[in-house]
């Protein structure tokens, strides 16, 4: 056993030792089970969910009023156990540069949704990250189950666990909201919110909300970043149910941002942006202003709620999605020529191109349209509760990505032939799932029991040019490709111990469909297996009067992963090759401690520990001295994964008197690999945020009015953050700078 081990094994024991400790300290504090029960109410109090069978926390409307508004919604997961949110801004105005990771997992491998709504997030292009649609200020709450979603998550990617986030109901009166937001990095955000009574005698309720930002770039101040959001919902009761349909724009512009080396260096070898044009057809390839990113998304839906009888009940969720976007990047001289060269050696004589004229630029064009639906049934009898449902969606989304020389004032020359086509795709995707979950509650309801199962087919279909290659040999492809599995097992169970402790477990197989991008690859193989994981956790949960607590500990098989190899070159994009190469087995434990000693203090914590290692080695593609291609084991069995830390910690606290709050977090981030071979690493770092406020009192002069100032990144610490891993390195995004936002609001 490695020291690394030891030390693991060790640290679990004294979480336990720290688990019972809180324990006792909760029961000393707590007044009697009366107020116990109450408490659960308290509006500063994060909730470990009682009665899941899986590690699982709630963040309420109370917690997600501590940051400044406007913040991206999953910057707000990074206080919980086994989470790790990495963003170039607080406000995730710079979509590539943000990750979630949850033991391992990262974001485009967990179960994500908005009131009901599936939102993939395989890659950002074709994905719908919650950012996209969601203003902090209309949240709910937020649940986040940290190893496995239920049965009943919609997701086709899904190997790790979940989240969900709900948005408000509309308040059902007149009152309208107003902010104003401004501070580092020249931002400045507004929003309003007007809420409607019925619009007519036994009408629905609406809200309709609106949202501007506006920022740059922290390390380029001419680098701007824009977004628009507006949010409509409208409710019907019913007389048994209700109805509510919602409308989600989002439009957002950015310019991308230029990569770091692990001592916080610009990456020479991979992606600098310079601030500056020079006139240099070569050097102009990395003009940040030739680099940028745009997107407008439009999303609908029904949310249907209708108790059929007493004990049956039916939900449904259909919705649409339209996508446009495109993207920028300028392309040196040298490299675009020899993109020309290669299109005509691939084809002699070719037609369908024009000779380079210097510096290019290429424009992606993307389009999608996402329709679908969710439909569950509850039946409630006896000490059962079964609960069957479908999720069926039909996806339909293109990119293409020419290269086009620029007319003589700089714009693109759209009336001429391209210089090249890295691609021209279509793809369309069919998703077919179904579930079947029974719970069972026994022994005055001390004891949980809950069996299920979740099916899965993926139908995929491309057509098109999918990758540089095929273009330069004037070839169109098209693939079909079925990814299924119809019984995906779940079990689990909690057990009161009394009425302040439980005891859960949970085991769950998952599956996930190919990646998108695999279809399209330089070498295709219908020989690539989907990726599997085997999740399971257990623990107990604690809720003492002020006190809510878990421990958890937990164990992930993640079999047959896709691994993409990709040419880093930032002017070849879309050479890509996808593999399966082997597992990674991950094991770990989280301890959560939330107390209310006094109605004006909230103190708070967790500790995460988390061991990933490679189970396999892998072989790839070389090239010999004399050029020939061949292969090479990559030896990475036993090491460390990247960008997973060992250990993550997270303290904090918050104060309030009124008309005065004052809170703080700080969260440490413990060492991390950065290379698949073991060959370099990123130190520990921990980052300091701090909030204080002024919100009115009821009945005083000022009710109306709140005001609050947050600041982030006290030490300015510029620790590298998201992480493109290789063999030998990786390049970064770094931690934003110290950064300072000002709000006022007025509620009327």
């Amino acid at each position: 056993m490695s020291d690394r081990d030891i030390a693991f094994h060790k640290s679990v024991g004294v979480f336990a030792l720290l688990t019972t400790m809180a324990a006792g300290l909760a029961q000393a504090q707590a007044p009697s089970d009366a107020s116990a029960e109450a408490s659960t109410t308290l509006d500063a109090v994060k909730v470990v969910s009682r009665g899941q069978v899986r590690a699982s926390d709630t963040i309420t409307a109370e917690d997600l009023k501590a940051q400044a508004p406007g913040v991206a919604p999953q910057a707000l997961l990074n206080a919980l156990p086994g989470v790790n949110v990495q963003q170039t801004d607080p406000y995730g105005l710079y979509e590539f540069g943000s990750t979630v990771r949850i033991r391992g997992f990262t974001g485009d491998q967990l179960a994500t949704s908005l009131d009901g709504v599936p939102l993939e997030t395989y890659d950002v292009r074709d994905g719908s990250p919650p950012n996209r649609y969601v203003d902090t200020e209309n949240l709910k709450e937020i649940t986040v189950a940290q190893g496995s979603g239920d049965v009943t998550a919609p997701s086709y990617h899904a190997l790790g666990g979940s989240i969900r986030y709900f948005t408000d109901d509309p308040m059902g009166i007149w009152h309208t909201s107003f902010s104003a937001t401004g501070g580092s990095q020249s931002l400045n955000r507004t929003y309003a919110r007007i809420d409607t009574p019925a619009l007519w005698t036994g009408g629905p309720i609406a809200y309709l909300s609106g949202s501007r930002t506006r920022a740059v770039q922290w390390d380029n101040a001419k680098a701007d970043m824009a977004v628009d959001h507006v949010d409509a919902k409208i409710k019907q009761k019913l007389s048994n149910g209700s109805l509510t349909f919602t409308y989600r724009y989002g439009n957002r512009d950015d310019h991308d941002a230029s990569y770091y080396d692990k001592d916080s260096k610009p990456y020479n070898d991979y992606f600098v942006l310079n601030d500056f044009a020079t006139g240099d057809a070569e050097k102009d390839g990395l003009f940040y202003d030739n680099w940028l990113n745009g997107r407008t998304d439009q999303l609908a839906s029904v949310i249907g709620e209708f108790a059929l009888t007493p004990s049956l009940k039916l939900d449904v969720v259909p919705y649409y999605e339209k996508k446009t976007g495109y993207g920028v990047g300028g392309v040196a001289a040298s490299a675009a020529q020899s993109l020309y060269d290669d299109a005509n050696a691939g084809t002699p004589g070719r037609t369908d191109i024009a000779a380079p004229r210097g510096l290019t630029r290429r424009k992606e064009f993307l389009n999608g349209d996402r329709l679908g639906a969710t439909a569950g049934l509850t039946w409630t009898a006896g000490i059962h509760t079964v609960q069957t449902g479908l999720w069926y969606e039909d996806y339909d989304f293109s990119q293409r990505r020419p290269l086009f020389n620029l007319t003589g004032n700089g714009e693109f020359a759209f009336n001429e032939l391209p210089v090249a086509v890295y691609y021209d795709r279509d793809f369309s995707t069919k998703v077919t799932q179904f579930y079947l979950k029974d719970s069972v509650f026994l022994f005055s309801d001390r004891l949980g029991i809950e069996v299920g199962f979740k099916g899965l087919n993926v139908d995929r279909g491309f057509s098109g040019i999918p990758n540089s290659a095929s273009f330069n040999a004037s070839q169109t492809t098209s693939i079909n490709k079925t990814d299924k599995d119809y019984f995906q097992p779940q079990v689990g169970a909690s057990f009161k111990l009394n009425s302040s402790e439980e005891l859960f477990g949970n085991y769950a197989e998952n599956f996930s469909s190919i990646p998108r991008l695999a279809l399209v690859a330089s070498s295709y193989s219908d020989d690539l297996k989907p990726e599997t994981s085997t999740n399971i956790d257990f623990g107990i949960r604690s809720q003492r009067g002020r006190f809510n607590g878990s421990f958890s500990l937990y164990y992930v098989d993640y079999k047959d992963r896709i691994l993409q190899l990709q040419n880093p070159d930032p002017f070849r994009v879309g050479e890509d090759i996808y593999q399966n190469v082997g597992a990674i087995k991950t094991y770990g434990a989280e301890l959560a401690a939330y107390w209310n000693p006094t109605k004006r203090w909230r103190l708070g914590s967790t500790l995460s520990l988390n061991n990933s290692k490679f189970q396999d080695d892998y072989v790839t593609g070389d090239t010999d001295a004399a050029g020939n291609a061949t292969t090479r084991v990559v030896p990475v069995k036993g090491n460390v994964v990247p960008d997973t830390p060992y250990t993550m910690a997270v303290a904090n606290a918050t104060y309030k008197i009124a008309p005065f709050f004052f809170g703080g977090e700080a969260k440490f981030t413990g060492r991390r690999s950065s290379s698949t071979t073991g060959m370099e690493s990123i130190e520990a770092y921990t980052v300091v945020n701090l909030n204080a406020g002024f919100k009115g009192t009821k009945g005083g002069s000022l009710e109306k009015f709140s005001t609050q100032i947050n600041l982030y990144n006290l030490f300015d610490d510029n620790s590298p953050g998201y992480d493109e891993f290789g063999e030998s390195g990786g390049g970064f995004y770094l931690t934003p700078p110290r950064a300072v936002y000002l709000t006022v609001r007025a509620d009327i």
